[in-house]
């Protein structure tokens, strides 16, 4: 009889390793087909993917192992699976066309300025499925993004996006003189024409039929089904809005001496900008827009929609962007929107009476530190977080009896020994992806996210990972790995790192299950 722990134990026996290189082989394939213009052979590799082993047991691990909402349920009630289901779901995922996607559950989550997000969230075997979809379609996509694109795409982040506008307003390339196009694509992601979306998509017939049955799937308890947008919660949801948007931030592109292309427009998601020198006629550019949107039933959001001098200064993805007048330099620093959000959830969190004050304190040193690290590239020099360093100082005298030495030195590891380097980040070069196959130099840049000691021992490691000896790609979840398993020995000889989920393999943090990488 078999038993729960078999069934365990099967499922973290499976050869993880070889299944990662064997999906990442395919999909450099793909990528490179694409750019050679061979869509027969990108057929005959998609479907490969489609029908492989590797490819269905890494979507499952995926959803319900790795993704930050891996416990979120759908309309069926199931946040999580048991091994065997697991195993199970791997082995239903052959059956892509006879599948049949569930509604969605609806969900809000609420905005910065106060409005509710709607989320439509599938099922885990829609996620799983979805997951699926997205190994055999985001190598297509990579192959032929603008390198204008930041939002939702491996190996790219908000500070690459940041320092490309360094890059334009910088006065070397006289910032000061130009304007900036500052535009918000409304309800993006909820009006995106579904025939338009199927025309631009290149997947075997199959897959195809799913992404249509999952955009036509519609949300339980709420009729008529929409013929538009693709729902926000899905696995497949951003590159498919990704997929409907490219090339739009390439409208205002001018070609340079020697065939070079100046990127004249950047895009996040939905969000853009563009750059626009003196003299250049700004009705062009916004007719070129609504003509390119018009084809997919968008339009622009007009109370968003602003034309600054790079002088007068703009906010995009929460930092706020400038050059000086007097001495033409660039300066960008967190907005008052986003210092105003970190303070009210500091407080907020240390409200909440249902965790210890030792907990609570963990808690805001955990935010505070994760939006520091956000904004590292910025000058912070420019900004004063002196009142919730005092609020929270006040608030842990007023309601506990803890000594003041003790107090002082928590306030003081929370909001201090933080450091920035403005405009240090170096930006993706040019079009490159991660299915290039230049995996140092996006393992690299992975680990360059994250601060010491993981950084120095990752670079002792050469980049891979100590327990199954994969190199970390651009997306890879990197933690430390105490190998006595005692968190307060913090000397580097103790340290190894590893993917998350070969982390989670280590029982008792024993040191036993590490294995040594033979590079």
């Amino acid at each position: 009889m078999t038993t729960k722990q078999d069934f365990a134990e099967k499922w973290k026996g499976l050869p993880w390793k070889s299944f990662e290189k064997n999906l990442f082989r395919l999909q450099h394939r793909i990528y490179k087909a694409n750019q050679k213009n061979d869509p027969y052979l990108v057929y005959r590799l998609q479907c490969l993917i489609l029908g492989s082993p590797c490819a269905r047991y890494l979507a499952v691990r995926q959803v319900s192992q790795l993704n930050m909402g891996k416990k979120t349920a759908g309309v069926d009630g199931v946040s999580s699976l048991s091994p065997k289901q697991r195993l199970e779901l791997a082995e239903e995922l052959k059956n892509l066309k006879n599948w049949k996607h569930q509604e969605l559950k609806r969900v809000y989550i609420p905005k910065p300025n106060g409005e509710q997000r709607p989320l439509g969230i599938p099922t885990i075997r829609d996620r799983a499925m979805q997951c699926l979809i997205k190994y055999s379609l985001e190598p297509v996509y990579e192959s032929i993004a603008s390198r204008g694109s930041y939002g939702f795409r491996p190996g790219r982040s908000t500070w690459d996006i940041q320092t490309n506008i360094f890059l334009n307003l910088q006065s070397i390339h006289n910032g000061y003189n130009k304007s900036i196009l500052v535009l918000d694509i409304e309800k993006c992601f909820d009006k995106i024409d579904h025939q338009k979306l199927m025309c631009l998509i290149n997947l075997p017939k199959p897959a195809k039929q799913f992404v249509w049955s999952a955009l036509r799937a519609g949300v339980l308890n709420e009729r008529p089904i929409t013929i538009e947008g693709t729902p926000q919660g899905g696995v497949i949801s951003p590159l498919l809005c990704n997929i409907a948007l490219q090339g739009i931030e390439d409208i205002w592109n001018k070609t340079r001496s020697k065939n070079r292309i100046s990127q004249r427009g950047l895009r996040y998601a939905d969000d853009l900008i563009y750059f626009i020198k003196p003299n250049e006629d700004v009705t062009l550019l916004r007719n070129k827009i609504d003509k390119f949107l018009a084809d997919r039933k968008l339009n622009v959001k007009e109370s968003k929609t602003k034309l600054v001098k790079s002088t007068e200064g703009f906010d995009f993805l929460g930092w706020h962007f400038k050059v000086r007048a007097k001495n033409h330099k660039f300066i960008s620093y967190p907005t008052i929107k986003n210092r105003r959000n970190l303070i009210n959830k500091i407080k907020t969190t240390m409200k909440d009476t249902r965790y210890t004050l030792d907990q609570r304190l963990n808690k805001v040193k955990i935010i505070y530190t994760g939006w520091w690290n956000y904004n590292k590239y910025c000058d912070m020099g420019q900004i004063n977080l002196w009142s919730i360093n005092s609020w929270v100082n006040n608030y842990v005298k007023l309601n506990s009896k803890m000594p003041r030495k003790k107090r002082t030195e928590i306030i003081k590891s929370i909001f201090t020994g933080h450091s920035f380097k403005v405009n240090a980040h170096v930006s993706v070069a040019g079009n490159r992806s991660p299915y290039d196959n230049d995996w140092l130099y996006w393992a690299k840049r992975n680990c360059k996210r994250y601060f010491n000691p993981l950084l120095r021992v990752a670079t002792k490691q050469n980049y891979k990972c100590q327990y199954c000896g994969n190199p970390f790609r651009c997306d890879d979840i990197i933690e430390l790995h105490h190998l006595d398993g005692n968190n307060k020995n913090n000397r580097i000889s103790n340290y190894v790192v590893l993917h998350r989920y070969c982390h989670q393999h280590q029982k008792i943090h024993s040191e036993k299950r590490i294995r040594k990488v033979h590079s």
